[in-house]
């Protein structure tokens, strides 16, 4: 389903670490984000509280708002609970959609997770294939993933309302690479899947490698160039995303498609899926599967990217439904 133009006016806002886009009457305007990462002398709640005062100014006297939030939310209450590239390592448990009503009763509310929001986009963008069940990983300033069950039109979220926190997972490591398990994330821990694999995380194993010269201008002309220590570089920060892939594939054997997206994504471009492919080819054994399935499975999402704008209205619009796992919800 296209997302519908009969409402309102309509402003839809994509809330990430670094910016945040705002897209109103057709213009798209770009801010800073009142984050950790902008701001990391700032407290957690000083910066949330300017975060929405900025969504408040932001909206319409009347109208609809939605909003890509990359932070952990509860989609179906819009609770929200923490973010390490907003916040840090602060949790919370924050009525976020319910603030902004009140502070603006005249409009209607939405705030999804950005994961979901790009779910929901990706997910319209292959219905065609007619896919059982298909995901959205993001490697950004954060890791995150969604599923969707596009038979039910659903995304099972757990009783907090979370699905895919998979960035603060641990990280699988080879044994000579274990060292690069002590990194720490944006949440407060360490040895994670997003200390290594995301952005922030890749200036850390880089360092940590003793790539002095490292920028994401370099990594990406170096890797274009043929570069040895880029592509030692990118192997080593793939292959927990690639141990990750194969875990879903070995649990979830339905799963027809994920689709990678996210800021390294897009800056790294098809070097990324290489790399991730090499790794998964490369781990021998009757249950690595065999290489066309990865070929398939794997979709490369950096130019263009996912649509997170896109994403929050359809969800407003429920072209997918987020429900709590043991629940069963009719779809239109």
């Amino acid at each position: 389903m296209e997302p519908r133009g009969d409402l309102t006016p309509l402003v839809r806002i994509d809330v990430g670490g670094t910016w945040v886009r705002i897209d109103s009457d057709g213009a798209l305007r770009r801010t800073p984000a009142p984050s950790r990462i902008n701001h990391p002398d700032v407290p957690a709640p000083a910066l949330v509280d300017r975060l929405l005062d900025q969504l408040v100014s932001a909206a319409p006297d009347t109208g609809r708002v939605v909003v890509s939030l990359g932070a952990a939310t509860d989609d179906v209450t819009g609770t929200v609970r923490g973010s390490g590239p907003l916040w840090g390592d602060w949790r919370m448990d924050r009525d976020l959609v319910g603030e902004l009503r009140r502070a603006r009763p005249g409009v209607e509310w939405h705030v999804f997770n950005d994961v979901t929001c790009g779910l929901a986009d990706f997910a319209e963008s292959v219905a065609h294939e007619s896919p059982a069940s298909v995901g959205y990983l993001t490697i950004s300033s954060g890791i995150g993933l969604k599923i969707a069950d596009l038979g039910t039109r659903t995304v099972k979220v757990d009783d907090d309302g979370l699905q895919g926190e998979v960035g603060h997972l641990p990280a699988v490591l080879p044994l000579e690479q274990a060292h690069l398990g002590r990194l720490p994330c944006e949440c407060g821990g360490s040895g994670h899947l997003a200390s290594i694999g995301s952005g922030p995380g890749i200036a850390r194993v880089a360092a940590a490698l003793g790539v002095g010269r490292y920028s994401t201008d370099w990594f990406r002309d170096a890797l274009a160039a043929g570069d040895e220590e880029a592509g030692t570089l990118l192997a080593t920060v793939t292959r927990p995303v690639a141990e990750l892939l194969r875990t879903i594939w070995v649990t979830q054997p339905w799963m027809a498609v994920v689709g990678i997206g996210g800021g390294v994504v897009e800056g790294v471009g098809a070097a990324y899926r290489s790399a991730l492919l090499t790794h998964l080819r490369d781990a021998g054994g009757y249950a690595a599967g065999s290489p066309d399935a990865w070929e398939r499975r794997v979709r490369l999402l950096d130019r263009p990217g996912v649509d997170v704008l896109r994403g929050a209205q359809l969800l407003a619009e429920r072209s997918l439904v987020v429900t709590r796992a043991q629940e069963v919800v009719s779809t239109p």
